[in-house]
């Protein structure tokens, strides 16, 4: 490894990533999409891809940063280091191509998806245009005012002076902890408050103004921690929880054609009477408007529904299809375990986040490194070890994220906003999610940088999260005094609670049998 820092690996290793997120997202997209978006919609397709693709880096672009500092060897002063990445223009370029997403190319996309489908490809673009342009214009003037007016960060500086004497002074000889400035003429020693920042010297504000990008980045960051312990809050014990659930309710064997074709039949029965059932709510509003009844009957049928839509997908297990039943059944049956193993380890990895928050971050000082030391103590044990294991804790993040968002949706009071389901997602509802996501990885990147500021110390995303963004005008308390961390704490132990026991209830209840339809 050169010793200047320069490392080709991590190029080639951000290649290699950018490539498996963006399969990966392929997959997401390809299995949760409608069946009516399929070999269509491609613009849109490409959004969600892009949108996911880059959330997903931002986070991935933590240890990037923290593996491209660790390539310089200690002896070498920073300013002279030649880095193989320039992270801090990578953290502004990503940070701005998000913020272009999800202010124009986002909703831009989501306007033109849901005009009328009559309307020319001219007068869509002209209709979207005009919206998109009317909202970028509405957030530059908020920016630009509240910049205008707040964009200024407050160091708080402590002025410390000294005297000077020759070497063998009896000042120099006497000073306990500095010299006193009129040593010349006293030859006496001060008390040590004008040059020791802890003995009660006043501290002034130095006040500088800051770049528009950061500013962009902490407004941002104030709406991202919203998401982020909404979603993030609710996904992290989520995880563990569903995937455990899932081993817990899989089909047990096999059944015969005609058990399959007795049971199919029972499935559309009692789906065309919820379509019925449907159409008879639908009529009641046209005649009476919609009433807390309607809404009531509504929601029973759309439960009715996801229910439906489940028995289907574990019918379709207990009978395999294909020519080679046998081994469909055992794949299956494979990846239940997997989802009962995969449920262990994400339970194992959302209690090691909650312990270190409780550990390491509340405390003042932190009561124990913790994480921090693990990821050390891995570097030291093999190479890029311990980056790799803070790469999958940032990263478990962004999925706790993701999976608050589809477990819960975006509500406005009581209704969900553009729900995200499997293999019934509409490209609308997949852009709005995506540009929720992309958000909530604004707070994702704070909230490590902050948690492994130990580990991470010296990263070009501890310069914009450690020392601007905290000391933010109007801004800055709010991430300063841990205010966010204290809600998604508790946000996250109240999700334990209530998942916990919400599973409890549902184990006591007589489980769903399809044999027995």
């Amino acid at each position: 490894m050169p010793s200047d820092g320069y490392n080709w690996f991590l190029i080639l290793v951000a290649i290699i990533a950018s490539v498996v997120l963006v399969l990966i997202n392929v997959y997401i997209l390809v299995n949760f999409q409608h069946p009516e978006d399929r070999n269509q919609a491609w613009f849109p397709k490409f959004v969600v891809i892009l949108g996911l693709t880059l959330a997903e880096m931002s986070i991935l672009l933590l240890p990037l940063d923290v593996a491209n500092r660790a390539a310089c060897t200690e002896s070498i002063v920073l300013s002279a280091c030649n880095f193989a990445l320039p992270m801090e223009l990578l953290w502004y370029a990503v940070y701005m191509a998000m913020f272009v997403m999800m202010v124009a190319i986002v909703p831009f996309t989501l306007f033109y998806y849901e005009q009328d489908h009559d309307m020319s490809a001219w007068g869509k673009t002209v209709s979207s245009g005009w919206w998109i342009g009317g909202t970028v214009t509405v957030l530059a003037l908020i920016l630009g005012l509240c910049y205008g007016f707040l964009g200024y960060v407050d160091f708080p500086v402590t002025t410390l002076t000294s005297g000077l004497a020759p070497l063998g002074a009896p000042a120099l000889d006497a000073a306990h902890k500095c010299i006193a400035p009129d040593s010349f003429a006293s030859n006496g020693v001060s008390d040590g408050l004008a040059c020791d920042a802890n003995g009660g010297v006043p501290t002034e504000t130095w006040s500088v103004r800051t770049s528009f990008p950061v500013y962009v980045i902490a407004v941002g960051s104030v709406l991202s921690w919203v998401l982020f312990i909404c979603f993030g809050g609710v996904g992290i014990f989520a995880i563990p929880i569903d995937l455990v659930k899932s081993f817990l309710g899989r089909p047990k064997k096999v059944i015969a054609k005609s058990e399959y074709i007795r049971i199919a039949g029972k499935v559309a029965e009692q789906t065309k009477a919820v379509m019925a059932d449907a159409r008879e709510v639908q009529r009641e509003e046209r005649g009476t408007g919609k009433t807390r009844k309607t809404r009531r009957a509504l929601a029973e049928i759309n439960k009715r529904l996801v229910q439906l839509e489940e028995d289907e997908l574990i019918l379709q297990k207990m009978y395999p299809q294909g020519e080679d039943r046998d081994a469909s059944w055992t794949v299956t049956v494979m990846g239940y375990y997997a989802s009962l193993g995969g449920g262990v380890v994400c339970g194992i990895v959302s209690i090691l986040w909650m312990l270190h928050i409780g550990l390491y971050m509340f405390p003042d000082p932190p009561q124990t490194p913790f994480l921090n030391r693990f990821f050390v103590d891995l570097d030291a044990a093999f190479g890029l070890l311990g980056t790799g294991a803070f790469a999958l804790f940032c990263l478990y993040l962004i999925m706790c994220v993701i999976k608050g968002n589809v477990k819960l949706g975006f509500r406005l009071l009581l209704w969900t906003v553009y729900p995200m389901r499997l293999g019934n997602t509409l490209m609308s509802a997949f852009l709005f999610n995506v540009n929720l996501i992309m958000l909530s990885s604004l707070a994702v990147i704070q909230f490590c940088a902050k948690a492994f500021d130990g580990y991470a110390a010296e990263t070009s995303v501890s310069d914009i999260f450690g020392q601007e963004i905290e000391n933010l005008r109007g801004l800055g308390a709010i991430f300063r005094e841990n205010v966010l961390l204290y809600i998604f704490f508790g946000v996250a132990c109240l999700s334990a609670i209530v998942l916990g026991t919400d599973e409890v209830k549902a184990s006591r209840q007589p489980r769903r049998n399809l044999d027995s339809m």
